[in-house]
């Protein structure tokens, strides 16, 4: 099991570049990578996307790619002549003039709108510098999976602790089911009676089968037995999930859909109870549950 929180970064460089790749993963409900580069590195966009798809499948993964190059860049300087001529004869009269106290210097010249242009060769992205970047990102993409298979080790921990309550108190429920069904078919032929004894004329129109019938079928509406071994089917699938170590890609998502399903049934089952004992277990079970769904949203 794996957490889709973790942290990995790696550096390398080659002749030309040095290249730090950082990852950083929260959790999400479906993959999403967000790729951050500069615009002349792009070439290598689709070959990371690829890379990272094959160890991660869940979270938000905020991808960093920083490029530092190593060798100096070729440069050419463009000197607008007619600027600097009409700015020359300007400054010279005002020079003259006594105004200023100097001629036109190189830094006023660097500093005069559109007299000096300097341009820089872009960034050449080459094959050797794509292989590097993927060989410095399949670094940091295993530093991060182990630190999200470390994590995931100390959630399946929480989640099998979480589990064996579930178990503990549906076993609880199980044993209480019994008397609880006793309880509810003496309190419903109770209730039966009462009323016929209120309506004396129409006492005779049931008989003690037919009374019997009638209390066995709102007990039976009232049994919890199936929501009870549907739940007991629930927990012994989430173990079996938990275990599919191999198959990351699924976890997260199957775990999520069995704790609504654990929900569902314990909802159920809390409408039927009509046992003070039975209701509280419930309650006990519903937190255990919430819980167990909180956590499940951090598993891959």
């Amino acid at each position: 099991m794996r957490s889709m929180t973790g942290f990995g970064q790696a550096a390398g460089e080659n002749r030309k570049h040095a290249v730090t790749v950082t990852l950083k993963g929260v959790n999400h409900r479906y993959l999403e990578i967000k790729l951050r580069l500069e615009d002349e590195h792009r070439a290598s966009e689709a070959e990371l996307r690829d890379l990272l798809q094959t160890e991660l499948f869940r979270g938000r993964v905020d991808a960093q790619v920083e490029v530092r190059r190593l060798t100096e860049r070729d440069a050419a300087v463009e000197v607008h002549r007619g600027v600097v001529q009409a700015a020359h004869g300007s400054f010279h009269e005002l020079v003259e003039e006594g105004l200023l106290t100097s001629e036109l210097t190189a830094g006023d010249l660097i500093r005069l709108p559109e007299a000096v242009t300097v341009r820089v060769a872009p960034d050449r992205w080459e094959a050797e510098d794509r292989k590097l970047v993927l060989e410095v990102a399949r670094q940091a993409l295993g530093e991060m999976v182990r630190a999200r298979a470390s994590e995931g080790g100390r959630l399946a921990t929480y989640l099998e602790r979480l589990v064996e309550k579930l178990e503990r108190l549906v076993g609880l429920l199980a044993e209480q089911r019994d008397g609880a069904l006793e309880e509810i078919a003496t309190g419903l032929e109770e209730r039966l009676q009462r009323l016929l004894e209120r309506s004396a004329e129409r006492a005779g129109e049931l008989d003690g089968s037919r009374l019997a019938q009638e209390v066995a079928i709102l007990a039976d509406k009232s049994d919890v037995r199936e929501e009870l071994d549907r739940l007991e089917s629930h927990l012994a699938h989430f173990r079996e999930v938990m275990a599919r170590a191999d198959h990351p890609v699924s976890v997260g998502k199957r775990l999520d859909f069995l704790c609504q399903e654990i929900f569902r049934e314990l909802n159920t089952l809390g409408a039927k109870c009509r046992n003070t004992d039975m209701t509280r277990v419930v309650l006990d079970a519903k937190g255990a549950a919430e819980q167990l769904r909180e956590q499940v949203q951090n598993v891959e």
